[in-house]
């Protein structure tokens, strides 16, 4: 049955073609406002207490991060050709990275961050499975103590992301989650079939 829903996910998840690469490195060249506009469907920021963002990054929509990066460095030819852009897809291909930002309480007194995770559902369930997650904590810039003199920093909140195969998530709606032992803090319902 497992063999069954992933041949199914990779079916419902298609290889980015020529044309693709082509409109994605178009779109990096074009102006900044229709970037921006294309950017702004695949972030979700949340008005909850601790998860303030969640980001979807695409094939389609890395491809298009890459070229604007290489745009931006003054590298235009990355963007008129093919084979330099399926080269620098080359590692990702077929996965897709989702990404939270976490903010902690400013009267915290966390020495390291507390145990998040992503976690993705179906939209008609409250079932939550979680993801391998990487967490990276978010520090404030170095200040001296005025008491101990000692240079100090603190723990603003993390950053979580997490690479899956796209063929996990298939193109239907989909619960995405912050947790925090095994209890949803922050979520968005993304519907994979829109995006790029």
């Amino acid at each position: 049955m497992r063999l069954l829903a992933a041949a199914l996910g990779v079916l419902l998840v298609s290889p980015m073609s020529g044309p693709d690469i082509e409109r994605g490195l178009a779109l990096a060249r074009g102006r900044e406002a229709d970037r921006r506009q294309f950017h702004q469907r695949y972030i979700t920021d949340l008005s909850g207490p601790s998860v303030a963002q969640i980001e979807i990054v695409t094939e389609f929509r890395r491809l298009v991060i890459i070229a604007e990066d290489h745009v931006l460095h003054g590298d235009f030819m990355f963007t008129r050709g093919l084979r330099a852009a399926e080269d620098a897809m080359k590692p990702t291909r077929g996965l897709i990275t989702i990404k939270a930002q976490v903010r902690f309480n400013p009267l915290n007194t966390f020495i390291v961050s507390p145990p998040y995770t992503l976690a993705l559902g179906r939209a008609d369930s409250d079932v939550l499975q979680p993801i391998a997650t990487d967490l990276t904590p978010t520090f404030s810039v170095p200040f001296k103590d005025r008491t101990s003199k000692k240079t100090l920093s603190s723990l603003l909140g993390c950053s979580l992301e997490s690479s899956i195969e796209a063929a996990t998530v298939g193109r239907t709606p989909r619960i995405v989650a912050v947790t925090l032992d095994g209890k949803d803090v922050g979520h968005t319902v993304v519907d994979f079939e829109h995006l790029d």
